[in-house]
């Protein structure tokens, strides 16, 4: 479907890749103005969205709301604000042709909606048979308690740890896990790995929205 033209956003000089979790979790902020996280918002009006459905077998419980749009020209207008971070992230992103998947989607999450625990998987790109290995999320409201995306970083908590237990762990012995939650700040720019490399995707959730209203643009990044 489209929903109008998307808004102009601009690259954005001496913005900085911060790491959260080496080689899992980086964000940016700022990535988006104030003036573009507006007329955003704006245009997700005419985003035609759907409500959320049960949840399938092995699938987590998801109760936002979801648009999608095919767009190849919002997906070339994100990788051009993207580009100059590319070389920064690590599993090192070799792709000598960068591209964002066209898979354009929009979440809306409502006080009390969430997104339970889950992981991301590499997903086929039709169009250029690609697989994408990076998510990619923008924050685009204000004035939210909760709604944080949240990462549980033990080795059990990675996609592949189910089929490649450590023969070195001592029975019984409980590894450590540690929760980190990014915040869902206006403007930034969330990338965690979801690739085949380095374990792949850490298991994650979207919190609990508290207050306000959660609207989150998300796209991948392609191997």
């Amino acid at each position: 479907m489209t929903a109008g033209r998307f808004p102009e956003i601009t690259v954005k000089p001496n913005l900085t890749l911060n790491p959260i979790l080496q080689s899992q979790i980086y964000v940016i902020d700022d990535f988006f103005s104030p003036t573009e996280l507006k007329a955003i918002l704006k245009w997700t009006e005419n985003v035609k969205m759907e409500n959320p459905k049960p949840p399938g077998k092995g699938e987590a419980e998801r109760t936002a709301r979801r648009g999608f749009i095919d767009s190849p020209e919002i997906a070339n207008k994100l990788l051009e604000l993207l580009l100059p971070y590319l070389n920064q992230l690590s599993p090192e992103y070799e792709s000598k042709i960068p591209l964002l998947s066209p898979n354009i989607r929009i979440y809306h999450y409502p006080i009390k909606t969430y997104f339970k625990c889950h992981y991301d998987s590499p997903t086929l790109d039709l169009n250029s048979n690609r697989l994408s290995c990076w998510t990619i999320l923008i924050y685009l409201s204000n004035n939210l308690k909760g709604g944080g995306t949240s990462f549980y970083t033990s080795s059990k908590n990675k996609r592949d740890s189910r089929k490649n237990k450590s023969k070195e762990s001592k029975k019984g012995e409980e590894e450590e896990e540690e929760k980190i939650t990014v915040e869902p700040k206006a403007g930034r720019l969330l990338l965690h790995w979801h690739g085949m490399k380095n374990g792949g995707c850490l298991k994650h959730e979207g919190d609990e929205i508290l207050k306000g209203d959660k609207w989150v643009l998300r796209t991948d990044l392609l191997a």
